[in-house]
């Protein structure tokens, strides 16, 4: 009986120890809102050499890829802290996509985050840019 007691207090306290480990070490909304640049920037750069017939935008991608990326996460993205882990949120047209979860010093990114999401951030990209343009190049 003694044994069992001391196998029970032995998994608690290992549970404990993992949590505890879980907590210290849960990425920050930093990390987070990295790691989906990052992804974000391949999965874009993938959808934008197949879109490379419309020059316009191809040609803003290109210059500003990286500012509209960095815009849109800051827009777009948040993270839930869940103390042990997190998750990466995505909100767009009114629905929220979790597209990450955090934990242990590390952010994996789903593979949701695919190119039909792409091709509607895309799309965005695009009307924003053409808004912006004067009337003579629309």
């Amino acid at each position: 009986m003694k044994n069992k007691r001391n196998r029970s207090g032995l998994y608690l306290a290992v549970i404990a120890v993992i949590l505890l480990a879980a907590y210290l070490t849960n990425p920050g909304e930093e990390l987070h809102k990295e790691k989906l640049k990052i992804k974000l920037t391949e999965v874009l750069d993938e959808t934008m050499l197949e879109r490379q017939d419309n020059l316009i935008i191809f040609g803003a991608w290109e210059l500003a890829g990286g500012k509209m990326v960095e815009a849109f996460t800051e827009n777009y993205v948040s993270v839930d802290n869940y103390f042990i882990f997190s998750l990466t949120r995505l909100h767009w047209e009114g629905e929220s996509y979790i597209v990450g979860i955090g934990g242990f010093r590390q952010v994996y990114i789903t593979k949701r985050l695919n190119n039909e999401l792409a091709e509607n951030i895309i799309d965005n990209i695009e009307n924003m840019v053409i808004d912006s343009l004067p009337g003579f190049l629309k």
